[in-house]
This record gives structure tokens, sequence and C-alpha cells, in this order.
């Protein structure tokens, strides 16, 4: 029992703040500990709770919550010539860069916005950054208790190839729990970024072509576009005067852009609707653009925007589509802030196909949107489920945040509601797994190809649904299993 911290439940929440739920809570201290907690624990439901930096409900209530961060190591490891790391699932991203930084010339192909995440929650929900595949791409094997297809007994199993590899690599908690997983490495590498501005979608798509790793924003309200151009360069020993410049960046970049932007932004939202608009109107132009940044690469590639508490929904759509959903996400934003502008002609069709057309006008003046949107490019990436999974080409990810406070946020979420709907029908949109998701099973599966296949392999491997709860079952139609008796 030492793995168990109290018998009473224990209150659990998110970093959003909202998602909030009681568990009995367990931190196993060995990859034997886990494997006794499932094996104690058959007749009721497990998730594991990570970092808790996933807004949807993907990890929530369950009737036990595991903390695997004693779970955390990190070991550089050759595999038929590849240079890879091992990883404990429990090991932050952080905590990984720092330790392979110190073993090796080596680091990760890829990297999220930020560095928090537990290295099983991130591959689980297939974190991504600007530019190339996710984490969950680069998985070369991983560790797993899962439940033995004749017995239900759990186990601990490898998953090395075929279509079970591909459905671990973005699991979403269902196949097993994950113990360990081995990464792909690059070796370092400098970012060299700038900022520029751009006059539309199209021109920001043909510059991915020499600035593969880039991401952009568009301001509402004055609908400016602000790209940080960026490409990968070799690493050089830097000069004094290099290093001064990269920390000086690194500064204004902590200060000015994760600091004072969002207290402006929460500022403004504070103050009301014509402060939101003026300020958004403003900001890119007081960007300084044109200056050349290089530093390493996970210091350009991730920011601090956990420093505030927020929530976010993010939209993938086609490379061939991503015009038509900025179209409609400005129409959106302004039709819902009320400015004087008609529903474009466009988009009418899909208002109907939704049900949306006959509450038009209630949604007017509900909500006004109070962060620019965030936009970044993903690739194609080898897995079951991960949004780009079976992806023509290249797709391009678009978050929509608020700052309102936890218990705040139902004109955010109506908002999400509505552009989630209109553009799963519009441009065949996807949402992230483990972010706001307000679509369900059904909206979902046409849109994913092997989604029953992985369906049947989470059956397989977790025939008596201890590894599910409600988020399972609406969003994969995978109910938990039977309460204990």
């Amino acid at each position: 029992m030492g793995a168990e911290r109290k018998d009473s439940l224990q209150q659990i929440a998110n970093f959003g703040g909202n998602q909030r739920w009681y568990a009995r809570c367990y931190a196993p201290a060995s990859e034997a500990e886990v494997l006794d907690i499932l094996t104690r624990n058959i007749g009721v439901t497990i998730r594991v709770a990570g970092s808790g930096h996933s807004w949807s409900d993907i990890a929530a209530n369950a009737d036990i919550a595991l903390d695997l961060s004693a779970l955390n190591s990190v070991t550089p490891i050759k595999t038929n010539g590849l240079d890879l790391v091992r990883v404990g699932a429990g090991c932050r991203l952080q905590e990984l860069l720092d330790r392979l930084h110190a073993a090796t010339d080596r680091t990760l192909p890829t990297l999220g916005a930020i560095k928090k995440q537990t290295i099983s929650g991130a591959i689980s929900t297939g974190t991504h950054g600007s530019g190339r595949q996710s984490l969950s791409h680069f998985v070369a094997s991983l560790r797993a208790v899962v439940f033995d297809p004749s017995t239900g007994h759990p186990v601990v199993r490898e998953f090395t190839e075929g279509p079970e590899l591909l459905a671990a690599r973005c699991g979403l908690g269902c196949l097993g729990i994950i113990l360990s997983v081995d990464l792909h490495t690059v070796p370092k590498y400098m970012v060299a970024e700038t900022i520029r501005a751009y006059g539309s979608v199209e021109d920001i798509v043909a510059a991915f072509a020499e600035k593969p790793l880039s991401n952009f924003l568009l301001s509402p309200y004055g609908w400016a576009f602000t790209m940080f151009e960026r490409k990968p360069i070799e690493r050089e020993a830097p000069t004094l005067g290099a290093t001064l410049r990269a920390w000086l960046f690194r500064l204004f970049s902590f200060i000015v852009v994760d600091i004072f932007f969002h207290l402006f932004v929460i500022a403004s939202r504070i103050a009301g609707p014509r402060a939101i608009k003026a300020f958004h109107k403003i900001v890119p132009h007081t960007l300084p653009k044109g200056h050349v940044r290089i530093d390493d690469s996970e210091q350009i590639l991730t920011s601090h925007h956990y420093l505030f508490r927020h929530e976010e929904m993010e939209i993938f759509v086609s490379e061939a589509e991503l015009p038509r959903a900025m179209r409609f996400l400005r129409a959106s934003i302004e039709l819902f802030a009320d400015i004087d502008t008609v529903f474009p002609e466009e988009f009418q069709a899909v208002l109907k196909d939704t049900g949306s057309e006959a509450a038009i006008a209630a949604k007017r003046g509900s909500y006004v949107h109070h962060y620019p949107l965030f936009c970044r490019r993903v690739l194609p990436e080898e897995t079951l489920i991960s949004m780009t999974a079976s992806a023509d080409g290249p797709m391009y990810s678009i978050s929509v945040f608020t700052y309102d406070r936890p218990g705040h946020r139902d004109a955010y979420y109506a908002f999400c509601a509505f552009l989630a709907h209109s553009l799963l029908k519009l441009v065949n949109a996807k949402l992230h797994w483990g972010k706001h998701f307000p679509l369900e099973y059904a909206d979902i599966a046409p849109r994913y190809p092997r989604l029953e296949e992985f369906r049947a392999l989470c059956a397989a491997h977790d025939r008596n649904g201890v590894l599910r709860n409600g988020y399972t079952a609406r969003v994969l139609n995978l109910p938990p299993g039977p309460p204990p008796r």
C-alpha cells in the first residue's frame, strides 16, 4: 500500500481550473507498483492524471488517479543504429531536455508550446509544435501495462511495431498505462526567427517553404496577420555578442510577450468590449519586426504562456481549407462581438446544416473574443488517431484561447461549440483531443479512417473498461466498465 497517498477521496484540479473531480490517488514508485495497483483494482476505473495540462476531461472522473512522477528516468540509448532516449512516463519535458542535453549533444525533433507536460501525457494526446509532426510520431517503442486479452489480468507489454504501436503512439490513455517511451532524437540545432507582417493567409502558407518552423497570429478586430518566421540552422559556437543578443531577446520575450502582453489581455477583458477591440487593433503594430533572433531551438519554439490560467480549443484544418476556415473564424468573431457586418453568404449553407441559422440573432453580441488566433503547421504522421493521422498533406492548427476565469466561461463554451460544429461541416475540421472538446463520437468518427481499428485494439487490451471514463464514452464510444461491487 506504499504507493497510495490516502484512503479517502482527494480533489484533483487541472491547470486550467475547468476540470475538478474526486478520486483515490496513487503515486507508484516503480513499474512493479503500477502493476500491483492495477492487479488490486480491476473492478474500478483508472486514469493517469499527468501534469494536468489538458483542458478536456480526458483524464478526469475515474475512481483512481495515478501520479507517475516517480517514473522519470532519462536514458540515451542506441537501437539499430538510431539515437533514442528512453524516458519514464512521468518525466516532464523540461527535465527530459535538461538531462538529455547534459548527457549528449542531441535534442527532441519537435516540442509543444510549453515544457511542463509529462512525456506520457504529451504523446497520448498528440502534443505538437509547428512545422513538424507531433511528439507521438517520433515514438519508436513504448512499454505499458495492459490487460491480457485472454485472462483480463494486467501485464507489461512492449509496443514496437505494427498497428499496436501506431495506436499506442497517441492512445488517449485507453490502450494501457504507459511506463516508458523510446523517442527519436536529433542533433541539437538553433532556430533563426524574424517577426513580419503579412497581408493574407495565402502569402503565409507560401512562406512556410523556406521558414518551415513558423507560426502566425491573426489579431481580431484589426485583422492583422503577424508571422513568426522560423527556420532551423546549424548549431555554432556563439560569440559573446551573439550570446548577449540571445539573452536580450529571451528577456524581451519573457517580460513583454509572456507577462505584459497577457496582463494587458486580462486588463482589456475586464475593462470591456471597447478596450478589447482597441487593444487588439494596436498590438500587432507594436511588435519589433525585421530583427533576426537566433537561439537554441527550445528557447525559441517554446514559451511561458502557462503563467496565466486559461483555456484553449484547437481546430485542425487542411492547408487547402485554411483560407476558408480563417474567413469563417473572422465572420464568427465579428458576429459574436456584435460588429455591424452581415454574415457572409458563402457560410449560410453551413448555418442551416448545423441548425444555427435560426439562432444567429441570439448569438450576436453574446461573446467578445479577447485573444489572437494562434496558428501552427503540423505535418502528416504515422499514428491511428492523432489529429494529422491519414492526412494528405500539412494541416494547420488554429487555437482559440480564453482568459476568462473558471466558472465564467459559458459564453466562451457556446462560441467554441458554434465554431466546432460549423467548421466540422464546412472544412472537415478536427479538434485536439486534450483541449476543449465540444464534439461527440458521432461527430468525429467519419473524420478518422482508422478509428474503428483503434477502438478494437483498446477493447482487446482493456476488455473490462478499467482505463476509461466519461470522456472515452462520449468521444470514442468506449464506455467504462461496471462499477465496483
